[in-house]
């Protein structure tokens, strides 16, 4: 069975001019956005875009109502830095002047998660157990939520990318009233990109880690929470996945071979431009149907010959993220150490 990417765009053309989204932006003046206010200004720009799009794709008003993405992340979509193309999504913005009830099914040892990310970019809680989980504006610490649920998937397999599809269609949700979105403030958006540009360039100068920039409020340093923020927005905490960043100093081609990954999910890898966002057909890898070697090594091969084994596209400006999907201990630990990328002259 594959899933019909048509039939899905005819649905998105057809509730193109339904329900308007619920989306209430206040009529004071636009706000400047400095380095105290970034992260809500980013995410709350964020939060009323996911409205818009789930009102679109599900013929509501975007509010308390699930999105499936039944397919990999649009790769021209430019609403989330480096987007990762391993897992199905499906989406869900909260009005919590209600409690919300979601639940989550018993995968059968499938990776499904559901972050819950509050709107000042903080994490409060990651679910990845089959029950129900109620939540608050108390235990989110704001007043909306936006819960991103990630179902590993094979993307090149038709029939597991079926049975990935039905866990996502048995996630639930249950509130007495589903509300509406209001931002706090009407953000400017030039000043949204100027503040991620600065951003990224302390993420540069500190060399953070990924475990070190997506956490609860009071784990992060004001320049960690901002570089979440910026440089990978709405990513797992550390217990449940790692992102380890690599910029080449050789932008000609490049291998790098991992063996023994210590993950008790998966892992992958994806390659992005300057800015973050993918370019071209080969831009993605993962553990699901990488081909390794007869030693059980896979050599991941960044640009020369498309015809090689697990060859990923190269440009000027790229880089790409290492993910690890529930790291082990022997990757915090040092006891398995991060390959280095080989440069190929």
């Amino acid at each position: 069975m594959s899933i019909d990417s048509t039939a899905l765009k005819a649905e998105e053309t057809q509730c193109a001019q339904s329900l308007p989204a619920a989306i209430h932006w206040p009529t004071k003046a636009v706000t400047r956005v400095n380095e105290n206010n970034y992260a809500l200004a980013e995410t709350q720009v964020i939060f009323a875009d996911y409205v818009k799009k789930i009102a679109k794709n599900t013929c509501s008003d975007g509010v308390g109502v699930f999105w499936h993405m039944k397919g990999a992340m649009d790769p021209n979509d430019r609403t989330i830095l480096r987007p990762n193309f391993d897992t199905l999504y499906s989406a869900l913005v909260l009005d919590l002047s209600r409690p919300a009830t979601i639940s989550m099914p018993g995968t059968k040892g499938r990776y499904q998660s559901a972050l819950v990310v509050s709107e000042e970019h903080y994490m409060p809680m990651t679910i990845t157990s089959p029950g129900a989980f109620t939540l608050t504006k108390e235990n989110v610490g704001t007043p909306y939520a936006l819960v991103i649920f990630r179902t590993g998937v094979n993307m090149r397999d038709p029939a597991d990318m079926a049975k990935a599809s039905a866990l996502q269609d048995q996630l639930g949700v249950y509130q007495t009233k589903r509300g509406s979105y209001t931002p706090t403030n009407n953000w400017d958006m030039d000043q949204i990109l100027a503040m991620r540009k600065k951003v990224q360039e302390v993420f540069d100068r500190e060399g953070f880690k990924s475990e070190d920039i997506f956490g609860k409020k009071g784990e992060l340093t004001a320049d960690q929470h901002r570089a979440g923020v910026a440089i990978g927005w709405g990513g797992l905490p550390k217990e449940q996945a790692v992102y380890p960043f690599y910029t080449p100093t050789f932008e000609g081609p490049n291998v790098l071979t991992l063996k023994d990954v210590p993950v008790d999910g998966f892992w992958s890898i994806t390659v992005y431009d300057k800015d973050g966002f993918v370019q071209g057909s080969a831009y993605n890898i993962n553990s699901a149907f990488a081909k390794a070697n007869a030693d059980g090594a896979y050599v991941i091969h960044f640009g020369g010959e498309p015809s090689q084994s697990n060859y990923l596209g190269i440009y000027p400006g790229w880089n790409f993220v290492l993910r690890m999907y529930q790291p082990q201990k022997a990757y915090f630990d040092g006891s398995w150490q991060l390959p280095e990328l080989v440069p190929v002259r």
